[in-house]
């Protein structure tokens, strides 16, 4: 089911216990990473930075559970690690926010969808923002188009 609204116009997303369960963000934290890793664009950078995947879905669990569910779990520090991929640009920020559209599409749990889509969108953008102001200081932020 597809809404009117852009994701940027969309309700703030609450954290909501009844909104998912943690096998669904499991499901979508792999399922993501599958298409991710095999991504033409993506996959290369995943590989070359993700040491041990199975550690990597968990935390990456965690951290969607944190945002969605309002668990706790979550213990890392995103933006560094980000800062620190060389040579980036915003198509990797949207390509990966299209695949994690596409493979929310997949799922069906349409609330699921909407809530972690509006999250996404919201992270990639602060991601690229800082990755912009940290590689790219003399030039022109340039912001995300919404996937």
């Amino acid at each position: 089911m597809q809404s009117s609204k852009t994701i940027s116009q969309s309700k703030v997303p609450v954290e909501n216990s009844d909104l998912c369960t943690e096998e669904e963000i499991n499901q979508l934290v792999r399922t993501f990473y599958a298409k991710a890793r095999k991504d033409e664009l993506l996959g290369p950078i995943f590989e070359a930075h993700v040491m041990d995947w199975e550690a990597h879905f968990i935390q990456m669990t965690d951290f969607w559970s944190g945002n969605l569910l309002g668990t706790s779990r979550f213990r890392g520090t995103p933006m560094p690690k980000h800062l620190a991929i060389p040579g980036l640009h915003s198509e990797f920020f949207e390509r990966w926010l299209q695949i994690f559209k596409e493979t929310l599409r997949d799922l069906p749990n349409s609330a699921l969808e909407i809530n972690a889509n509006i999250f996404a969108y919201r992270i990639a953008c602060r991601l690229w923002m800082g990755y912009q102001m940290q590689n790219y200081p003399n030039e022109p932020l340039i912001a995300l188009r919404e996937a």
